[in-house]
């Protein structure tokens, strides 16, 4: 019996409220299914027993669902309960302030969206998701209120219908599943703020996993759940002291297969908020590879972003909640299988307006009520809004599929313009990730230079009172007699309280980040729910922000200290001391430290403007085509207007003046041959010949007359796009070298903090033993424990290991950018660099890679045939054939048979039966010919020597073994004729393609059918040419150190052929190999050599695969460092380390030295860093104090002054070292 029981539910005001309900009763085993209607506000249940609507009522009120009335219906409509439930608080209370809510009414505000925007309403943030959370409901097909503006909206046009969604169907799927947010973030330093937010956004259970960039300032968050999570990543960031802003929200494509897709492994890139030095970056990496189903991790300091690899989806939550135990702050920005396949392109287009000049209750009614006057009438136009405008949101939403002319973004624009004149719409699109990075980046720096204004100005009077009067001045001097009085209190003396309120302010004002920072660090490792284990809180603990405010709280509370003493003293007029404060240290502590972030922050925005410089190649405006009907002369008489770009949609016709830029990628449309320039792309200077039907690309430049060209790419998927996205993710990626700076900042703050502990004790117990002169402490009030003080200070602030965590980062995303200037997509992030820097070995494919790729039949010849025999065909037939099975292939050679075939054989037409691949081979099928006499049918293959073989076992024996690759065909050594053709065209360096058949007989009563064996008919003899550059390259690569060798599934006496005239050795060339021999012959490069193997500690050979084809996929992958020319198919260079965007093999001449030059850098810079600490903090803790020390005075020490300046300069000077790769003198020749 099934029983369905009705809640009525007061608070269901949104979305989130449908979402969070199905959340609460999707536990419920006895529940079948689920409707919530936002419009009458109810809950339907479904469900097998009738007790269950008592358990139902119970779990929502729990939930903070404010349940007003039950009624359950049994079979036949009988009614068997109906009560209500006792009301709880409403709506009204929802504007009271969270301290004063019962617990029921704050956890529904935590999981009801409506309630939030009414309390507190962050306009920025809920666009970003807003559309993104409509585009999702879009699918279901039913258009949900969003609020109660937007309900009354939808009464007043006469369209109140319920909205309800079914936990059981379709819909289900769609507002629950896994998505992926990016996260702009604001006020982080270093590693060790990356390290905190990562923890703090991983502790959230419903976060799998969250990768923070500190360069570009955002994360990556992936989240399960509904979307609305994304508002409490943003609130857990706040959290610990950070600001953020959501950039992005978008659902992952869930597989049909979920329970493969649920075990797969998965990717999530995070924006991680917290991160200052390599401490913390450390800190993640360890505490997220802890986790058993983690695979790898890379977090990237300067991008504030990491990248997580592991399996299961669902173990997102644990990922996050472990960076949350962590200290920091995760937004899942990205989540996605790793072997997502290409998605395909969705027609519907969903577009978010934003309308000003709204100025009464009755305008947003207004808009929409137009948008249906004036669009519904067109013929075959349909569209959808999924968010109406209010006052308070001006935004419209629309799901529509572009038909032009009656449907385009600009029939909505010009529509919402005509219906008011006050009213002026415009396409909105929230700000990039790099945008949200760069807006941050200005916020940090000039909370910076406000402080360091504020503490310079505070700094020019403590410098003439603390250092000029006490230092400089003779005592007898009447102005410094009268700062050394003591006034107010005690024997504190006039130049104490002066340093006293002038320092104060730069304490907590000049130092508050750090002071901030430090604490939530601590309090994150410390809370009551922290999983850190406590003896690692004790030696894994805090980043640069800790040893500054540790610094400077040590120097001011201690100064602080002597003020009391001396207040509380009995006045002495006659006393004239020195100052026995630090207060001014204090204030040039925080002076010179806050110089250097400056400094450090300004630097590191200039080291990840890559991105920003591609993005800013896109034109912003378009001269739109009206009309445009091409004649045959290519001339039309047309009207032209500019646009902005965001108005243009797929099948738009835009002029191209000379000078100018394409606005989106396109197809030429008229008739010439016209010059781009694509160096901003590919870094190849030398222009581009197009023609008609031709692509062109947005970022490059028509240098030649004006062109016409018709939009083929709208909405963020041009090239320009893909090759931002692949520098964004490459940037990303962590060299296996930042591993050591992992190692070094994960216990460099405790290090330090003992070491100044330990210098502390050493010099007071040294002092309190009499075994240091009294003259020393100059008779400073507070004694030798005051005194010691000053080494630890120095200890505190001289330590820097951002200069360390710094040292990759920057040099990888400087490398990066210039990589991508010159046409070289580095995909593989820091790791590739790394690899690239150390190569042994470069194999390269034959075809497309050292030839150029441009195949073309230069023979064709017909085998003899014997007399009656029913193998015989006509050449048209073979040729018909051949075209069809080679059109079906992506390789070269097919391509170049194909087209061949196309020119000869056309006009007959055969009819296909079956297609299919033989990888490394060739390519197999059923024909049936019809003729005015007869039909035939047959079997035909046409590909490499092994094809013969292997068509004819897979007959025989699905077991049977394929021959050797050096083995030649037996059908081939049985056939004089067959051989000597192919010999006579492979030892001239062509390529060639077999075509066999094999007639099908089929028995009388249309039985089972025969097949006798395949004959080879037909050769083809292909030509690639070499590239002209290819031997200069190889020459300069072999002097160079490297190995080359060649690999190719082509036959051997051709590969041999083309080895001698590009001069590689016979031993290093391997031909007739399949796709998985190619991988194998990697591996067996990687092994260890002969003369190695005798060696005690043999090497692994560092092997680079040059390739561009699909066949060259097994080989990409198991190359260390695989490089890929973008004319090779997507699959290729998806798996590519490096991805090359223009076919000029002096690219990869390019490449090798760039990444050896990049990583010196990093090496360096590490030094620096390793050397400027180990040097320093020595001399910090006063190793060198003995020198020219004598009884009346000590020697020489770096004071908490000196310490500053010479911290600020670690970081610094790591980053300016990074960025002179970018000089002139500094880049790699060409």
């Amino acid at each position: 019996m099934t029983f369905t029981s009705t809640f009525l539910v007061s608070n269901i005001h949104c979305p989130s409220c449908v979402t969070y309900a199905q959340d609460v009763l999707r536990d419920i085993s006895d529940v079948q299914s689920v409707q919530v209607s936002l419009i009458d506000q109810t809950i339907r249940v479904k469900h097998a027993h009738d007790k269950t609507q008592g358990v139902v009522n119970k779990e929502l009120l729990k939930a903070a669902f404010e349940v007003q009335h039950v009624s359950t219906m049994g079979e036949g409509g009988v009614e068997t309960h109906a009560y209500d439930v006792s009301p709880t608080p409403t709506d009204a209370s929802v504007s009271r302030s969270r301290w004063f809510m019962s617990r029921a009414q704050r956890k529904h505000i935590e999981n009801c969206k409506a309630c939030q925007s009414k309390r507190e309403r962050s306009s920025a943030i809920k666009r970003s998701w807003a559309a993104l959370s409509r585009q999702r409901r879009m699918d279901t097909g039913k258009t949900k209120p969003k609020d109660n503006d937007t309900a009354r909206s939808d009464d007043t046009l006469g369209q109140d219908q319920p909205a309800v969604i079914n936990i059981d169907g379709a819909d289900d799927g769609q507002e629950h599943g896994k998505y992926v947010a990016k996260v702009a973030i604001g006020g982080m330093t270093c590693a060790s703020c990356t390290s905190t937010i990562t923890k703090e956004l991983t502790n959230l259970d419903f976060v799998q996993s969250a990768d923070v960039n500190l360069m570009t300032n955002n994360a990556r968050v992936v989240f399960l759940g509904n979307k609305h999570n994304s508002e409490r990543i943003v609130e857990a960031i706040e959290d610990v002291g950070y600001e953020a802003f959501i950039d992005d929200v978008a659902p992952l494509v869930r597989d049909k297969t979920t329970s493969t897709t649920e075990s797969e492994e998965h990717k999530v890139t995070l924006s991680i908020e917290g991160m200052v030095c390599g401490s913390c970056v450390g800190t993640i990496t360890r505490g997220v590879k802890e986790l058993p189903f983690v695979r790898s991790v890379n977090v990237d300091l300067v991008g504030n972003r990491g990248d997580i690899v592991f399996e299961d989806k669902h173990n997102l939550d644990a990922i996050l909640q472990k960076i949350d135990d962590l200290g920091y702050d995760a937004t899942v920005m990205k989540l996605e299988p790793t072997n997502a396949a290409a998605r395909p392109k969705v027609s519907e287009r969903t577009v978010q307006i934003r309308i000003e000049g709204m100025y009464c209750e009755l305008c947003p009614g207004n808009v929409v009520s137009a948008l249906h006057a004036g669009l519904s009438s067109a013929s075959g136009t349909t569209y959808t809004i999924t968010q109406t405008p209010t006052l308070r949101d001006p935004f419209i939403t629309i799901v529509y599929r572009p038909s032009p002319p009656d449907l385009t973004i600009r029939s909505f624009i010009s529509t919402i313009n005509a219906s008011d004149e006050a009213l002026q719409a415009c396409v909105y699109h929230p700000p990039t990730l790099e945008e949200r990075s760069r807006r941050m980046q200005r916020h940090e720096q000039k909370g910076i230079l406000l402080r360091l204004v504020f503490t310079g100005v505070v700094a020019i009077p403590t410098f003439i009172i603390g250092v000029v009067y006490m230092s400089l001045v003779p005592k007898s001097n009447p102005t410094r007699q009268w700062w050394e009085e003591p006034i107010l209190a005690g024997n504190t003396m006039r130049i104490e309280w002066a340093l006293f309120f002038m320092t104060t302010p730069v304490m907590f004002f000049g130092t508050d980040i750090f002071h901030t920072r430090a604490a939530k660090e601590i309090r994150s490792i410390w809370r009551r729910k922290s999983k850190v284990p406590i003896l690692r809180r004790f030696y894994r603990f805090g980043s640069m922000n800790l040893l500054i405010s540790a610094g400077a709280a040590v120097a001011y509370f201690s100064s602080l200290a002597v003020l009391i003493m001396d207040a509380t003293s009995p006045k002495n007029v006659h006393q004239h001391d020195s100052s026995n404060t630090y207060f001014d240290t204090v204030t040039f502590l925080t002076f010179f430290i806050l110089i250097g972030r400056f400094l450090e922050a300004y630097s590191k925005a200039k080291t990840g403007n890559a991105v920003a410089m591609l993005s800013k190649l896109r034109p912003s405006d378009a001269l739109l085509v009206e009309n445009a009907t091409p004649n045959h002369e290519g001339h039309s008489q047309t009207n032209m207007r500019a646009i902005p770009v965001d108005q243009l949609e797929a099948g738009d016709i835009v002029q191209i003046p000379h000078g100018a830029s394409p606005p989106t990628d396109g197809v030429i449309q008229q008739p010439g041959t016209f010059l781009f320039d694509e160096s901003s792309l590919t870094g190849e200077s030398k222009p581009v010949k197009k023609s008609y039907g031709e692509q062109v690309y947005t970022g490059s430049v028509n240098v030649s007359d004006p062109v016409r060209i018709q939009v083929t790419e709208v909405g963020g998927t041009s090239m320009l796009d893909q090759i931002v996205n692949v520098v964004r993710e490459g940037q990303a990626k962590r060299a296996p070298i930042e591993r050591i700076a992992d190692i070094i900042t994960g216990y460099f703050v405790p290090v330090i903090t003992l070491i100044a502990i330990v210098t502390w004790v050493i010099w007071l117990g040294l002092g309190v033993s009499g075994k240091l002169p009294r003259a020393w402490i100059d008779d400073r009030k507070g004694g030798w424990p005051f005194w010691s003080l000053e080494f630890a200070i120095a200890v505190f602030v001289v330590a820097c290991p951002c200069g360390i965590g710094l040292a990759a980062p920057t040099a990888l995303f400087v490398g990066g950018g210039l990589a991508a200037k010159d046409g070289i997509l580095v995909q593989g992030g820091g790791e590739a660099f790394q690899e690239a820097s150390k190569l042994d070995v470069i194999v390269f494919d034959k075809t497309g890679t050292l030839t150029e790729g441009q195949m073309k039949v230069t023979d064709f010849e017909l085998l003899r045939q014997r007399e009656k025999d029913e193998s015989n065909v006509d050449q048209s037939i073979i040729l018909a054939a051949s075209r069809i099975l080679e059109e079906s292939s992506t390789h070269p050679i097919a391509k170049a048979v194909a087209e061949y075939c196309a020119q000869e054989a056309a006009g007959l037409q055969i009819q296909t039966e079956e297609i299919k691949e033989m990888p490394g081979q060739g390519m197999a099928g059923r024909f049936t010919v019809k003729t005015d006499t007869s039909v035939r049918r047959f079997e035909a293959a046409i590909g490499n020597e092994r094809l013969l073989e292997s068509i004819d076992l897979s007959r025989s024996s699905s077991d049977a073994a394929l021959p050797p690759a050096k083995v030649k065909s037996k059908v081939v050594t049985q056939d004089y004729y067959l051989e000597q053709t192919l010999q006579k065209h492979q030892s001239s360096g062509r390529s060639t393609a077999i075509f066999a058949i094999s007639p099908i007989q089929e028995d009388s009563g249309h039985g089972p059918t025969s097949q006798s064996s395949f004959q080879p008919v037909a050769v083809f003899a292909i030509a690639d040419p070499i590239r002209a550059e290819a031997p200069s390259i190889l020459q300069d690569l072999r002097q160079s150190g490297l190995d080359v060798h060649m690999c190719t599934g082509d036959n051997r006496t051709t590969a041999l052929a083309i080895a001698s005239q590009l001069g590689i050795q016979i031993a290093n060339v391997r031909a007739g190999v399949l796709p998985q021999d190619k991988a194998a012959y990697i591996r067996e490069l990687q092994g260890v050599s002969e003369s190695e193997k005798s060696s005690k500690k043999p090497t692994r050979k560092i092997v680079a695969f040059v390739g561009d084809g699909t066949n060259d996929t097994p080989a990409l992958s198991a190359a260390d460092v695989s490089i890929a020319l973008s004319s090779g198919s997507d699959v290729a260079i998806t798996t590519a380390s490096f991805i090359l965007l223009n076919s000029d093999l002096k690219t990869i001449l390019s490449l090798v030295r760039l990444a050896k030059r990049v990583f010196l850098r990093v090496k360096l810079n590490f030094a620096w860093a390793a050397v400027y600490n180990l040097c320093l903090v020595p001399v910090a803790a006063g190793v060198f104090f003995p020198i020219g020390a004598n009884h009346n005075h000590g020697g020489w020490r770096l004071g908490p002054v000196w310490a500053s300046v010479a911290m600020a300069a670690s970081s610094v000077s790591v980053v300016a070292s990074s960025l002179a790769l970018k000089l002139p003198e500094a880049r790699w020749r060409k």
